[in-house]
C-alpha cells in the first residue's frame, strides 16, 4: 500500500498528483472548504479529505510580542502542524497565506509616543475610524465569496460585525471593564463601544481560562453552550537551560548571579508599585530583573524605584528574546508575578517549564493556570509579598518543591493540546 500525504494548492496539484495514476478520479471539496488538502493515495483509490478554510484576524500578530501576539502565533503555527487546515490572514485590508512577521520595538516606541501625545478624545477617534476600515474591507471580502471561508477567527480586542461567515471571536480577559484605570482612555472607550454591540454576531466565544469564561456568562449573560474556555501553553522553546548558557546570557545583559525576576509588559495593571514596596519591605538584598516593554504609566514607578533608593538592586533590560529569555528564566531564583488581573498568565507556565520557581497572585485566572506549583499572595498586600519573597530566597527545601511540581504543571499545558481543541470548536461552529 502506498500511502501519499499532499497538502497542495487548488486543483492543479491534485491533477498534478494523479497523473501518475491515470485510473484515478476525484472530486472537488464542498462548499466553505479548500481544495487545498490531503490525499491518501493507495495502489487502487484517492480518497480526497476536506479541509476548513479558517479566516483569521492576524492584524494583533503584527504587534509586540506579549501575550496575546505569542498565543496567535503558536496557536496557528501548531495548528498547521497537526491538522490539514488551510488558514488565511487578514491583514486589515486583504488576505494572505502567510503569517505576518510581528512589529520592530523601535518603531513601535517611536509611533507610540507620538500617539500618546495627541488628546484621548482624537485617539479614540482616529482608532475607531481605523476598525470601521478594518471592517469595511473584511465585510467586503467575506462578502464577495461567502463559501470560500468556514469560520472567521476574531483577535482583537474590539470584534468585527461579520454576518457572511461564522465567527468565534477570543476574548481575553475583562481588564478593560474590571480594572479601567489601569488602561489609557482611549482603549477603555474603544472596547466599552464595540464590545456589547459586536457580541451579538459571534456564533461563539474562546476564553483562555476558564475564570474569564464564567465573567463572560455573568457579565453579558451569554449561555454556557456558546462559550468554550481553551488554555494556553509554554512556547515549546521554553525549558531548562544548561548552567553555561545560563552564564553566557547572564554576561550578555549584565545581569546578576542570583535574582528575581518580573517578565511581563511594565504597565499598571502588572502591579509594579507594589512589587517595588515589597522589595524594599523584604529582608533581602537580592537584586531585581525587569523583563519587558516598558508600557504606559512607567513614569510613576520610575520615580518610585529613585525614590526607595535601591541602589544596585534594579535591573531594566527591555524585552528580550525567547531563545535567551529561557535562560533567563532558569537561572533566576523566583519569578514574582503579583498581577492584578490576568486572562491566564503565560510567564507562570514559562518560567515553571524552565525549572524557575513562581511567587503569583491569588486572583482571577493565575490559581487555576498555577495550581498548587507555586506561592500564591494577595496583590493587595505588599508585606504578604515581601513575606513570599523572603521565603524562596532563603528556603532551598521549599524552592526545589516548587520546581519538581512546576515542571508537571507545565506539562500539563501543551499547544497541541489548545490547537486541537479550537479547532473542534472551529470545526462545531462550520457545521
Amino acid at each position: 500500500m502506498l500511502d501519499i500525504r499532499v497538502y497542495g494548492r487548488g486543483f492543479s496539484d491534485l491533477e498534478a498528483a494523479a497523473q501518475s495514476y491515470p485510473a484515478l478520479s476525484f472530486d472537488s471539496a464542498e462548499p466553505g472548504f479548500s481544495c487545498h488538502t490531503v490525499l491518501f493515495i493507495s495502489n487502487r483509490s484517492i480518497n480526497v479529505g476536506q479541509v476548513m478554510k479558517i479566516l483569521v484576524d492576524s492584524i494583533p500578530m503584527s504587534g509586540l510580542l506579549t501575550g496575546i501576539a505569542r498565543y496567535l502565533r503558536n496557536l496557528y503555527t501548531t495548528m498547521n502542524s497537526m491538522d490539514p487546515v488551510d488558514v488565511a490572514y487578514f491583514n486589515g485590508r486583504t488576505t494572505t497565506d502567510a503569517m505576518p512577521p510581528s512589529a520592530d520595538s523601535l518603531s513601535w516606541q517611536n509611533t507610540n509616543r507620538s500617539v500618546r501625545t495627541l488628546p484621548d478624545a482624537l485617539v479614540f477617534g482616529l482608532r475607531a475610524a481605523r476598525w470601521f476600515k478594518y471592517e469595511y474591507y473584511l465585510n467586503k471580502i467575506c462578502r464577495k465569496d461567502p463559501s470560500a471561508f468556514s469560520v472567521y477567527h476574531e483577535t482583537a480586542f474590539t470584534p468585527a460585525k461579520l454576518t457572511a461567515i461564522p465567527t468565534v471571536y477570543s476574548v481575553y480577559d475583562l481588564s478593560l471593564r474590571r480594572y479601567r484605570d489601569t488602561h489609557p482612555k482611549e482603549r477603555v472607550w474603544l472596547f466599552e463601544y464595540f464590545i456589547k454591540i459586536r457580541l451579538r454576531y459571534a456564533k461563539h466565544i474562546l476564553t483562555i481560562s476558564e475564570f474569564i469564561r464564567q465573567e463572560i456568562m455573568d457579565e453579558f449573560k451569554v449561555p454556557p453552550s456558546m462559550v468554550t474556555a481553551v488554555p494556553l501553553a509554554p512556547d515549546p522553546l521554553f525549558f531548562p537551560c544548561s548552567d553555561e548558557g545560563v552564564k553566557a546570557v547572564r554576561r550578555y545583559y549584565n545581569l546578576p548571579e542570583s535574582y528575581l525576576l518580573f517578565v511581563s509588559s511594565l504597565e499598571p495593571r502588572k502591579n509594579i508599585d507594589l512589587l517595588i514596596d515589597a522589595l524594599a519591605l523584604a529582608h533581602t538584598d537580592i537584586p531585581m530583573v525587569f523583563v519587558g516593554w516598558q508600557g504606559w504609566g512607567k513614569k510613576r514607578w520610575l520615580e518610585k524605584i529613585k525614590g526607595k533608593n535601591f541602589k544596585n538592586r534594579i535591573y531594566l533590560t527591555g524585552h528580550i528574546p525567547d531563545h535567551d529569555l529561557r535562560a533567563v528564566y532558569t537561572g533566576a531564583t523566583a519569578l514574582v508575578y503579583p498581577s492584578l488581573y490576568e486572562g491566564f498568565g503565560l510567564p507562570i507556565v514559562e518560567a515553571m517549564a524552565c525549572n524557575c520557581p513562581v511567587i503569583c497572585s491569588d486572583t482571577a485566572s493565575m490559581p487555576e493556570v498555577a495550581g498548587d506549583a507555586a506561592v500564591l499572595i494577595d496583590p493587595a498586600r505588599s508585606d504578604d509579598l515581601a513575606h513570599a519573597i523572603e521565603i524562596l530566597v532563603h528556603d532551598t527545601e521549599t524552592r526545589n518543591d516548587l520546581v519538581k511540581k512546576g515542571r508537571l504543571r507545565a506539562a500539563a499545558f501543551t499547544w497541541e493540546k489548545t490547537a486541537g481543541q479550537t479547532l473542534d470548536v472551529f470545526k462545531r461552529v462550520a457545521e
